[in-house]
């Protein structure tokens, strides 16, 4: 009796010391490797993995090693599926997408050209369908920009010429160029809508133009991948501009803000209404925006004792940087700095610049991102 209960203690012991210890949920990786024909172990940006952060730069997330072949590899940790981007000497870039496919990416590397142009060749992935998507993206974007520069070039050309059917006739061809590409995203969107990485292809298109049809096929995918949270947070980005772009429209009062000058006090928008108004959003590095600027302070000397004020709202991170550009420049006006231009630009709708708004005196947009000519023309009717 007594070697009876010994055993089944023992049982039943093992049984509690099994339920005690659970079994740890293993972690999914995959791999990814690859091959660099021209390598530069001297160069100085190397090869890295990154990542958008929200603020939509590159975070790195490891320096890339290549071995005596020039070969490399590492793992990646997948439990959440994630877009990534492998940059390589600052020279090529592809975004690749992270979940369940192992993945082969080459690159040139080196550009050993005797003249370096900024056009690098595309890049392929080898791993699996989610990542084909983002192959034939990448494709399409690729051409793309050899038909831009191929338009620009003829363009260019009859721009010399005294031919007006030649110069409307190459004018035009920007459009088509355009009208082809959005053609071809929208067939890989048809031709992949069951593949998560379908909201890449989504992406690039034109969201002021193609909301309504952007806002459906996000649902769809939202409905079929309701744990990817990457498609449920670009799918609530979409509504969230389309409810700030309503708010900007012509005739809406614009968003009021407050950010210091160049003297340290705050400054709002709203202490400006009596008067017509354009906001200037610009910084320092932006190219654009500096060929710009003359043009704007030509227009606010032209009719700032009628009641004009330009509202310079410069989006720098760096205070120094701002500063020094508003010296070289020689700008007049209120000189704002938003270091933390995420909300502004997120209620202004806009993620490129130079952007203008233009106010009338109780504050309601009269126009937008009105530059060169335009604002010339459009200021004259109004001062009028």
């Amino acid at each position: 009796m007594k070697k009876y209960i010994v055993v089944l203690g023992v049982i039943v012991m093992g049984f509690y010391s099994c339920k005690e210890q659970p079994e740890q949920p293993q972690v999914r990786k995959i791999q990814v490797k690859g091959h660099i024909k021209f390598a530069d172990a001297n160069d100085k940006f190397g090869i890295s993995l990154t990542k958008r952060n929200d603020d939509n730069e590159y975070d790195v997330v490891k320096e890339v090693v290549l071995d005596s072949a020039n070969n490399y590899a590492f793992e990646l940790e997948t439990d959440t599926p994630d877009f990534y981007t492998l940059d390589v000497y600052k020279q090529q870039r592809v975004e690749f997408y992270a979940d369940d496919e192992n993945l082969e990416i080459n690159f040139r590397g080196v550009d050993t050209a005797k003249i370096k142009i900024k056009n690098p060749p595309h890049v392929h992935i080898s791993g699996g369908e989610k990542n084909n998507v983002l192959n034939a993206l990448h494709w399409a974007s690729y051409q793309n920009y050899q038909y831009m520069i191929a338009t620009g070039q003829a363009q260019y050309r009859a721009s010399l010429s005294d031919c007006k059917e030649w110069k409307d006739d190459a004018a035009k061809a920007w459009d088509i160029m355009y009208d082809v590409y959005e053609r071809d995203i929208k067939n890989i969107i048809a031709m992949y809508k069951d593949q998560p990485t379908a909201v890449k292809v989504l992406q690039s298109l034109s969201w002021k133009k193609h909301k309504d049809y952007m806002v459906e096929q996000y649902d769809e995918l939202a409905k079929k991948f309701p744990n990817v949270a990457y498609i449920q947070n670009a799918k609530s980005d979409l509504l969230d501009k389309i409810e700030s772009v309503a708010k900007t429209e012509i005739g809406k009062v614009a968003p009021d803000f407050t950010f210091p000058d160049i003297n340290g006090k705050d400054v709002s928008l709203s202490d400006f209404k009596g008067k017509y108004v354009l906001i200037d959003f610009w910084a320092s590095w932006c190219g654009p925006c500096r060929k710009e600027s003359p043009n704007v302070q030509k227009q606010y000397q032209l009719y700032k004792d009628k009641g004009f004020e330009v509202v310079s709202v410069s989006i720098d991170k760096k205070e120094e940087d701002w500063r020094k550009a508003v010296k070289e420049d020689k700008l007049k006006g209120a000189l704002l700095l938003a270091q933390d231009s995420k909300k502004i630009m997120k209620d202004y709708v806009f993620s490129g610049i130079p952007y203008m708004v233009l106010l009338d005196k109780e504050g309601k947009v009269m126009a937008l991102n009105l530059r060169g000519e335009a604002l010339q023309e459009k200021l004259k009717e109004v001062f009028k």
